[in-house]
């Protein structure tokens, strides 16, 4: 039956010994857009089709993530092999009588009470860390069930611990066009594969990948490489970013802004071409949103500003009566929002800009008028494994920098994995 399938072509050797691999868990952790999934894909569907009457799940942090990146796909690779589509519970049943369903994560307790004899989750670094050990492991110990474990890593955090693992305790070094392969000697139904992006994609995307992005994100998300960020979070930061940006009247003023009473804050600046040039900031303590839209006013028209807000307009309200983008809105300001990145790829967009892996700028900054937003860049720190140090904001910090991602990241976005913009 399985002839009946489109095969995956131009695989590399290392690709091909993961499509071939049976260890009950392996963990990959390769580049972006490298076949990772594609493949895991298929490995189900064929450990699927030679067994009757099995169950199997595809999982991914949301349900949306999940039915976004495998539900289209499923139903096409199946459609010779099933019995019958279930669109409200998203799963099939092949003539074999075997089950895959599509599952999201975020709730992983939904999956338990129920047999499963295999599973391919994607995106893993973004699961909740206790869902492997006390909501899926343990669903697969009546079965002997595997376990494949995909996704882009996420700095240093519960999918590192488990690469290491699955890898013997240290990673192997990843070669161009070979990739990488480790086991664990201690326990042998675990290992490790890793490759690069740059195995797969063309190389006009990889250098573009690199003019994009700072290097440490480009590493992260090209390379599958299981990068630290403790440390500054904007590391890239320093005088070649340094500029005398000034306001122009004829351009549109470009603003980023974070809703807090205390402080309220938005950048100010020109988007010109793919570049964002800083010629101030508002940095209001013990305020709200009408405070800041009247500053705004007295600066600018209102038909001259679009607003790049924290999406939610909720966070610590400063208003109890009326939302945050309601009241911009209403003194005729456009508002450009999408629904919230998470925190490490609004932080990964803001450093791209400060200096990419190529060594170009894309942000540059009045020092002599942008005192906080250059203090923020200084001083802001970052978790190992890729959050922000939320204590800082008792003094102060964070959240001119917040303001700043917010417009960045709805300009030039790092990720788009499981994102969607929303228009406000």
């Amino acid at each position: 039956m399985t002839e009946l399938l489109e095969p995956l072509r131009d695989l590399t050797s290392s690709q091909i010994r993961y499509k071939r691999d049976k260890h009950r868990f392996i963990v990959l952790p390769a580049g972006r857009r490298s076949r990772k999934t594609l493949i895991s894909k298929r490995k189900v569907l064929y450990a699927a089709l030679r067994n009757k009457g099995h169950r199997y799940f595809h999982g991914a942090p949301t349900r949306q993530q999940a039915k976004q990146i495998f539900w289209k796909d499923l139903k096409t690779y199946t459609k010779y092999f099933r019995r019958s589509v279930n669109e409200t519970e998203l799963f099939v049943t092949l003539l074999n009588g075997s089950e895959i369903h599509v599952v999201g994560l975020d709730k992983p307790e939904r999956i338990e009470g129920q047999p499963w004899n295999g599973c391919h989750i994607t995106e893993i670094g973004n699961v909740k860390d206790t869902a492997w050990p006390e909501n899926i492991r343990p669903l697969l110990s009546d079965t002997n069930g595997f376990a494949l474990l995909d996704g882009v890593p996420e700095g240093r955090n519960h999918y590192y611990k488990l690469a290491l693992y699955a890898a013997g305790g240290a990673l192997p070094e990843t070669r161009p066009e070979v990739g990488a392969f480790a086991a664990n000697p201690d326990d042998r139904e675990w290992v490790y594969y890793s490759w690069f992006s740059a195995d797969v994609l063309p190389a006009a995307e990889i250098e573009a990948a690199k003019r994009q992005l700072d290097e440490k994100t480009y590493r992260q998300e090209y390379e599958g490489s299981f990068e630290s960020f403790q440390g500054l979070a904007y590391y890239p930061y320093g005088n070649h970013n340094l500029k005398m940006c000034e306001y122009d009247k004829d351009r549109v003023v470009s603003v980023g802004m974070d809703f807090n009473v205390d402080p309220m804050t938005a950048t100010l600046g020109h988007i010109i071409s793919d570049t964002y040039y800083q010629f101030g900031e508002v940095y209001l303590n013990n305020s709200n949103t009408f405070e800041m839209r009247d500053h705004l006013l007295e600066r600018f028209s209102p038909k001259q500003v679009i607003i790049y807000p924290d999406s939610t307009g909720k966070h610590e309200s400063s208003n109890a009566t009326e939302s945050d983008l309601a009241i911009l809105r209403k003194a005729g300001f456009a508002i450009r929002a999408r629904n919230n990145p998470r925190v490490k790829d609004r932080v990964n967009a803001v450093n791209s800009l400060l200096k990419s892996f190529k060594g170009s700028t894309r942000y540059y900054i009045n020092p002599n008028t942008c005192p906080k937003t250059i203090n923020d860049f200084n001083m802001v720190e970052r978790t190992d494994d890729g959050r922000l140090n939320k204590k800082q904001e008792e003094q102060g910090l964070k959240h001119i920098t917040d303001a700043l991602g917010y417009l960045i990241n709805y300009n030039w976005p790092v990720s788009e994995r499981g994102a969607f913009t929303v228009e406000r």
